[in-house]
């Protein structure tokens, strides 16, 4: 023996710390939690009752209360404002964010960007604080700012953040909210397209060419945080979201190719329009459960013909876009539909925009299918390989998508479950995760772990995924957590 501590002993200790860290972390937030609630209940009281009021009196010492054992997991309570919604230790507070919003108008408008409370807080500052904190944003101003009003009643364990001090801080969370932003502008945009094509109107080519160019930039700046964006799927308006999903998917396979803008563009623009043509099936057969009569298979296999007619009469649209709507579902053999003839095979574009189409179809859910997991669909691909699929285009799209795309929602070897959140950096086998389960299924508050670092537990052969899951089996939306 050498005095070393055996090492199956220091591993267990490793993870007895680490279970304490996460325990301890999950009730400091819901220690927070309560704090902000009772905080929000005490103000609101201050604001109707005098200072002796029995409801007063009640709710001030269920804060005092409630802050008091709060200290015993922190020195101090900080919370933050950034944007239009509450963080406490550079966490976001979704929930609360929506509960109290109009609270964190009333901040904003009092120039305040966080409140922090300090140990030492005493009831009588915290009801002076309240009482003003209750005044109206012109008689603060008038009387010379709150910071100046809590100076004269020596309320010093309470101080204010400036609007915008922890702006900075909120870059990530900031891109991914405008990035969302902006896709749902490109639904509006495609149900607009829609209506006019319903209308015989002529088309807003001019703002499907924005969209394209607004989601080719978010592709240029960061690949894999737009690639989350197209895990949004609605069930009820599967053909619009579809087409900005396809949009996406195919701007950044795209990318992974030798194209230039310009050609991106034009790839864009028929990814997005490339089945305008299902507008003109009704609604009845395009979310039957049952077979498709004869009739109405035909009225489906018409729909790239038709889709093509509409973009071939509007001034605009490039020729190679208008090819796209045409040969999307007649496959990399040719044996699909319309039949294609006099060439070897469909345009490049339509065959990167053919993989990107069946992928967000398959899993997405319809009134005929289930949705499958993304590496179900990622089999299913890799055995259509050569013939309905460009077996360069898969092996492309896999590499960039990862046997478990951004969005999936995965079981790890720890029994936890995660949303993949990043690829890896050097092996797409071992992402960067996000944890909002436990192995015994209950929610814990969402942390970011890097799987690489789950090889010494499980060895280089292991699997650090063990599955993928249906989202809605479970209740969640992995959009929450991107």
């Amino acid at each position: 023996m050498n005095g070393e501590e055996p090492e199956d002993t220091q591993s267990g200790a490793n993870r007895k710390q680490e279970a304490l860290d996460y325990f301890r972390a999950k009730g400091q937030m819901e220690r927070a939690r309560e704090v902000l609630r009772l905080f929000s209940a005490a103000k609101k009281a201050a604001s109707i009752y005098p200072p002796n009021h029995e409801i007063c009196i009640n709710s001030f010492t269920a804060f005092m209360r409630s802050f008091n054992d709060y200290l015993a997991w922190r020195e101090d309570f900080s919370l933050r404002i950034v944007g239009e919604e509450f963080f406490y230790e550079e966490k976001l507070m979704p929930r609360e964010s929506i509960l109290y919003y109009p609270l964190i108008g009333e901040l904003k408008n009092k120039d305040i960007g966080g409140i922090t409370i300090a140990a030492g807080l005493t009831p009588g500052e915290f009801v002076d604080f309240l009482y003003l904190l209750n005044l109206g944003a012109e008689e603060l101003r008038d009387k010379g700012g709150l910071r100046r009003l809590m100076e004269e009643r020596d309320v010093g364990n309470i101080t204010l953040d400036e609007p915008g001090t922890w702006e900075e801080k909120s870059f990530e969370i900031k891109e991914r909210d405008s990035a969302r932003e902006e896709y749902f502008d490109a639904v509006d945009v495609i149900r607009e397209l829609a209506d006019q094509v319903m209308t015989d109107r002529r088309l807003s080519v001019s703002k499907a060419n924005r969209v394209v160019g607004v989601m080719l930039n978010r592709v240029g700046e960061n690949r894999s945080a737009v690639l989350g964006l197209a895990t949004i799927k609605n069930y009820d308006e599967y053909t619009s979201f579809h087409s900005v999903n396809v949009l996406i998917l195919s701007l950044a396979l795209g990318s992974m190719l030798p194209l230039d803008r310009s050609s991106l563009m034009i790839l864009g623009t028929g990814a997005l329009l490339h089945d305008l043509g299902k507008i003109t099936i009704p609604q009845s057969i395009l979310n039957k459960t049952g077979p498709l009569t004869t009739q109405e298979w035909q009225m489906m296999q018409d729909h790239p013909v038709k889709g093509a007619d509409i973009l071939m009469a509007q001034p605009g649209v490039h020729p190679l876009s208008v090819m796209v709507a045409y040969e999307h579902h007649a496959r990399y053999d040719l044996a699909g539909y319309p039949k294609v003839n006099r060439k070897e095979r469909i345009g490049l574009f339509s065959r990167i925009v053919e993989v990107c189409d069946v992928y967000d179809a398959m899993t997405s859910a319809r009134p005929y299918q289930k949705a499958r997991t993304p590496d179900q669909a990622m089999r299913v691909l890799v055995k259509d390989m050569g013939t309905a699929f460009d077996p360069l285009m898969v092996k492309v799209f896999i590499d960039m998508m990862g046997l478990f795309p951004v969005g999936t929602l995965v079981r790890l070897a720890t029994g936890e479950v995660a949303v993949i959140y990043e690829p890896g950096e050097s092996d797409a086998m071992w992402p960067r995760v996000k944890v909002i389960r436990d192995p015994e299924g209950g929610a814990v508050e969402p942390r970011i772990v890097d799987l690489v670092y789950l090889k010494d537990k499980i060895g280089e052969t292991g699997q650090a995924i063990l599955e993928a899951l249906h989202p809605a089996s479970l209740g969640i939306d992995p959009q929450e957590y991107l």
